[in-house]
Formats: C-alpha cells, structure tokens, sequence
C-alpha cells in the first residue's frame, strides 16, 4: 500500500511540475512552504487528494461530522488541463491563505450535516448554520445564518471526496460577502483583511479541507 501511495504521489507531482502553470515556478512556491520536511509532504500529499477526488457524490453522502485539515482552493472551469495546471497554482494559493486561517480561528474549524442536510460550522471567531441544497448539476449551496435569525446569504459551493476527505469550497466573490457580515458582527479585523486578499482572486472557490471524524 505504502508503495502504490509513493507512486501515486510521483505521478501527481510530476503532474503538477510539468503542467504549464507550473513552469518557471520554484519548487518552494508551488508546494507553498520554505521546503521543510512534514510541510513538503503535507503539501504534496493535500495536492494529490485535490487531484484523485471526485466530484460524483449524493448531498447524503455529506452527512456527518467533518473536521478541518487545511485550507482549500478549486477553480470555476471544469476543463481537465486547466485542473492539473491549476493544482499548482491552487496549492501556492492554499499557501498564502493559510496563516490567514490561523489568526481567524478556522483552523478548528467542524462542519457537521445533519441527515435533513442542515448544517452547523463552527469556528473559534464564530458559529454559523444553515442548510444545503444541491442542484441537477451536482452544484452545492450554502445558505448561511448566524445567531439563529440573521441570514447571511447563499453561496454556491463545490464539493469532492477523496476516501474520508472532503474537499469544500466556496464561490470567493460571494464569500467575501459572507465574511464581511460575519465581520461586522464578530468585529474580526483579520477578517476583513482576508476578504480584501480575496478580492483579487477571481474565479476562485476557496474553503477547507475537511477529515470525516
């Protein structure tokens, strides 16, 4: 088994450095970290799982209780080149957002789903609820609540499994949104200026990483 996943690993990374996003990169800015050891591997192992997931998946197959592992970016287009090229760049991104997560609090952050496909997220900034639907297409959505009777809004969300990984994200223009309301109630100023990195990434989904416990 050790052996299949050291292969596995090879190829996805060969992937990565041979696609055309990744050309003229640094091996350190692909992989998002300084080259230390366990963050090289964690970052080589979060890439392959962004790679072997898939998207096939029931809204009752969320159900359950899901906890943070890392942050999480995917992109808009579904085109097959695009998602290998982009497996670089989203893990260089994953990078840059990470120490966001960490003064916000997110990551501790727990998705549970209830079997009526309601939703609790909890994080150390803030608690929010809601419920979740899922069209013909397979597409999610989110729509978010706080404090019992304050709606923050709907946002179209992307999911994909990996084994016991549940890869979760978020539609970023309407993210940013939701984050400047929880803002606004939390008085989170890393909030605020997570949101305003966001704002230059178009096109992006972005969320977690999450282990099904």
């Amino acid at each position: 088994m050790k052996k299949i996943s050291r292969i596995a690993t090879g190829v996805a990374l060969s992937a990565l450095l041979c696609s055309p996003a990744a050309q003229g990169w640094d091996l350190k800015d692909i992989l998002g970290g300084s080259g230390d050891g366990s963050s090289l591997s964690e970052r080589i192992s979060g890439a392959v799982t962004s790679l072997v997931a898939s998207d096939k998946f029931e809204l009752d197959d969320l159900t359950g209780t899901w906890n943070y592992q890392g942050p999480a970016v995917t992109f808009a287009s579904d085109n097959a080149l695009q998602k290998v090229g982009g497996a670089a760049a989203a893990t260089t991104i994953e990078g840059k957002i990470e120490p966001y997560y960490t003064r916000i609090g997110l990551t501790n952050l727990v998705l549970t789903v209830a079997e009526d496909h309601t939703f609790t997220m909890k994080a150390k900034m803030a608690t929010l609820k809601g419920t979740i639907t899922q069209d013909e297409k397979g597409e999610l959505t989110f729509n978010f609540s706080a404090l019992k009777k304050i709606s923050l809004g709907k946002v179209s969300a992307k999911a994909s499994k990996a084994g016991s990984t549940l890869i979760l994200t978020f539609d970023v223009s309407k993210l940013i949104s939701l984050m400047e309301k929880v803002s606004s109630i939390t008085g989170n100023s890393s909030v605020k200026a997570l949101s305003k990195m966001l704002s230059s990434y178009d096109g992006l989904y972005l969320g977690f990483k999450l282990k099904k416990q």
